[in-house]
């Protein structure tokens, strides 16, 4: 396959544990993912039939391959008679994203319904039973959040390990409780990144699904990542004791000047300690 004309990607669907994830990512054309559970969208790309399932949209940035698709997916909604949509995006641009969609919905001529949520780093809004997202910040040219899915967990107290369970039933008849709750990081969502979302959200080293940005490749394009807010191949090899406990890293956002399988194999030479758990958007389609 030829380098200056790599094939678009389909849409990629993949299974990791309990979450599917499909979506579609190529650097300056579109992004946009679906996640099950709960069911909410990561960006927009050009607007697809999947976000427009979404009762919760989570917008990284303004950059029109993530956000394009918002007022189509809001009028998708609206002709279906779905629910009111939340549009969660970074705070600071609250104000023209609620301007390009009302000026979307008076060009259309009919009232979508909705709500934009603007969120610092830090802040939570739960989407589901013992789900919340949590933002945090990324690094880009223009104001970006990436999201963390956190999970509430309950396992038997630490220091009623070893009891046998018709102990732990009779403790549990007493009205005693046995369990304690924890919060897991499921799964983390960078966006548009440079590398200095590792420092500025520390806790992407928690996390079981790590979907981050990867989008040049070879010594020729170095430098490129800095200029433009993202990620060089390089710069997870830099980093790749901080990748060591992912379950699974899915690499997405790959420049129009790289293929998935060009990706696959400087991934192989360069990390291949973490070849295995590491799933490249778009790759299967190449194989097809």
């Amino acid at each position: 396959m030829s380098a200056d004309a790599p094939r678009t990607p389909a849409r990629a669907r993949l299974r990791l544990g309990e979450l599917s994830i499909e979506g579609r990512s190529r650097a300056g054309e579109e992004t946009w993912f679906r996640v099950h559970p709960p069911g909410l969208a990561f960006d927009a790309g050009r607007g697809a039939h999947e976000v427009a399932g979404a009762r919760d949209l989570f917008l990284t940035h303004g950059h029109l391959d993530h956000a394009l698709g918002v007022p189509w997916v809001l009028s998708q909604r609206t002709l279906h008679h779905r629910d009111a949509t939340r549009v969660v995006c970074p705070r600071a641009i609250t104000a023209e994203l609620g301007s390009w969609l009302e000026g979307a919905a008076r060009l259309e001529g009919v009232a979508y319904r909705f709500e934009i949520v603007g969120l610092e780093p830090g802040e939570r809004l739960a989407v589901g039973r013992d789900l919340e997202i949590e933002a945090f910040a990324t690094e880009h040219v223009r104001p970006s959040l990436g999201y963390h899915l956190l999970r509430r967990r309950r396992r038997l107290r630490a220091d009623l390990a070893g009891l046998s369970g018709r102990e732990i039933a009779g403790l549990r008849a007493r009205g005693l409780p046995v369990e304690e709750e924890r919060e897991e990081v499921w799964l983390s969502y960078c966006g548009d990144t440079g590398a200095g979302v590792f420092d500025l959200a520390p806790r992407l080293a928690e996390s079981r699904v790590l979907m981050i940005e990867c989008t040049f490749l070879g010594n020729a394009m170095r430098g490129r990542e800095t200029l433009y807010g993202h990620l060089h191949l390089a710069d997870l090899v830099e980093r790749r004791d901080r990748l060591a406990g992912h379950e699974w890293i899915v690499l997405h956002h790959l420049s129009r000047r790289h293929c998935a399988a060009q990706l696959r194999a400087e991934v192989e030479r360069s990390l291949p300690e973490l070849a295995s758990r590491i799933r490249i958007l778009g790759e299967e389609e190449e194989r097809t």
